[in-house]
């Protein structure tokens, strides 16, 4: 069978809004988006237990309130890098250990 490369069969043309070739089988469409089969099923295990790790979004507030202003960030880690760092007996007390 001899075919023209850049001519497409009637049920070759891809999706006028994607731009992808359509898939019939479930297979393929794991090829399509880059998973296998295995992936996409932890994947969906992880999304299940989402809820329960989620931050409360009043503590995510109330935690990024807290945070410095990204100029002070920046001046310190500007100041980090100049110095060195820190010792680390000095960064285990900042850490409370």
């Amino acid at each position: 069978m001899n075919r023209e490369p850049n001519k497409f069969e009637s049920d070759d043309r891809p999706d006028k809004e994607t731009g992808r070739i359509p898939h019939n089988d479930k297979e393929s469409a794991h090829e399509s988006n880059g998973l296998n089969p295995d992936d996409s099923q932890r994947i969906a295990d992880l999304k299940r237990g989402l809820e329960k790790t989620r931050l409360p979004a009043d503590l995510r507030d109330q935690i990024l309130a807290e945070l410095s202003s990204p100029d002070e960030r920046a001046r310190l880690y500007r100041e980090m890098q100049e110095k060195g760092g820190i010792p680390g007996d000095q960064f285990l007390k900042s850490l409370g250990l």
